[in-house]
């Protein structure tokens, strides 16, 4: 058995593999982006609606596709030579939930194609197949994370959303609509597995997997964290929806989407201080060095979205959507600064969750809990909606913050007895 050569860590890996992911990320989904708008030219709105709906399938499964990721990422980086026995476990768990989709996706395309008035269940069918394959892909993009192979991980990420776009737009010009839609997801899939798959540690024939308990508490920590972060991402535009008449709806969903750049920045530093914090192979020294670095980039990155929409308010909001959005400015810079407290509490809970602990991802899912609660009684106006998320988040910073204080000072505590003795 070998292990793989451990990698640099600190600062510079921060760095770089934030500028590469960030890069690559940001390319990918303004390809998804652009393609979204193409597909509205080229289908009807009925099928584009179907094609919507497949989408939408697919971004409701990566929360299955996120926590094996991160539970692969944090089990190779904590040890190196079990790359291959968490793959093989976490593999044998992906294509469980798989085969749960296809039977309920696809074995029911017929039943919920008449219930959601689609136009052909195959569309259903051949999304569920590409689910196995998407599974399986996210447990070697977090082996690939554990392993700091940032530059392979890139690739898969821009091969996907290479393959997807090329690959719908050939079909869906050629005739085959949404089927051919549909089938450009799953060979995107395909692709991405392909190049995400890279061997490593236990190189034997058949390695022995890891018993389930191994890994069963980064799962439950990974599922916390991942529903607070949905619900802080995603519950004020449905409460918005719902309380909100339909302009103004659309005027705040527009500062949304701007005001989540931060998020999608912050995203990808997380990918990358992940593994290097939950690395046997990191020093105490080089945890906090990555740590305070990812820290200072989400930071900076919040700062000078506020500054810019400081600026620019009404005036980018007009350049970006269309003057019907003007009014939008004056909702942006709140909701970047939320935005920005959101992502330093993820940042908090995700390195929480790298050094073992379920404490950061169960305070950051209890304050979207609260926060939703809050926002769903009492938030009637777009302000009301976007500062109770400003002091929703900043609450769940402080307190994530005054976890990893106590915590800190526990420990030194100890160390200071310990060397009494």
């Amino acid at each position: 058995m070998t292990s793989p050569t451990p990698r640099r860590l600190g600062a510079r890996t921060v760095l770089t593999g934030t500028a590469l992911l960030s890069t690559t990320m940001l390319a990918v989904s303004a390809a998804n982006y652009g393609l979204n708008f193409v597909l509205a030219r080229l289908l009807d709105p009925a099928e584009f609606g179907d094609a919507s709906l497949a989408i939408t399938l697919v971004l409701a499964a990566a929360v299955i596709a996120a926590t094996l990721q991160l539970v692969a990422s944090k089990s190779v980086a904590a040890d190196p030579a079990s790359l291959e026995a968490v793959r093989r476990t976490l593999v044998r768990a992906a294509l469980a939930a798989g085969a749960v989709a296809v039977l309920v996706l696809g074995g029911g395309a017929w039943l919920i194609a008449d219930a959601l008035s689609v136009s052909s269940p195959w569309m259903l069918v051949i999304v569920s197949l590409g689910l196995p394959i998407y599974f399986v892909q996210a447990v070697h993009r977090g082996a690939l994370q554990g392993q700091l192979r940032f530059a392979r991980l890139a690739l898969s990420y821009g091969v996907e959303a290479s393959v997807r776009v090329i690959v719908v737009l050939v079909l869906v010009v050629a005739g085959l609509g949404v089927i051919g839609a549909s089938v450009g997801i799953l060979l995107s899939f395909v692709a991405s597995a392909a190049i995400a798959r890279a061997r490593g540690g236990d190189r034997s024939p058949r390695p022995q997997g890891v018993a389930w308990s191994v890994v069963r508490d980064a799962v439950v920590a990974a599922i916390v964290l991942l529903v607070g972060q949905t619900l802080l991402n995603n519950a004020d535009l449905f409460i918005a929806k719902a309380v909100l008449d339909a302009p103004t709806a659309g005027v705040y969903a527009a500062a949304a989407v701007l005001g989540r750049s931060v998020f999608f920045v912050s995203w990808s530093v997380v990918h990358v201080v992940f593994p290097v914090i939950a690395s046997v192979s990191s020093t105490p020294s080089q945890r906090r060095r990555a740590f305070a670095t990812a820290v200072a980039i989400i930071a900076g990155v919040g700062g000078v979205g506020v500054g810019v929409a400081l600026l620019a308010r009404d005036g980018l909001m007009s350049v970006v959507f269309g003057d019907d959005y003007a009014a939008a400015g004056s909702l942006l810079v709140p909701y970047l600064v939320a935005t920005s407290f959101f992502a330093l509490a993820n940042l908090f809970a995700a390195a929480d969750l790298a050094r073992g602990y379920r404490a950061g991802p169960v305070v950051l899912a209890i304050g979207a809990v609260v926060q939703t609660v809050a926002l769903a009684l009492w938030a009637r106006t777009p302000e009301a909606l976007v500062w109770g998320q400003v002091a929703g988040t900043a609450a769940i910073v402080i307190g994530l913050a005054t976890l990893v204080t106590v915590r800190w000072v526990r420990a030194r505590r100890v160390r200071i007895l310990d060397m009494t003795l």
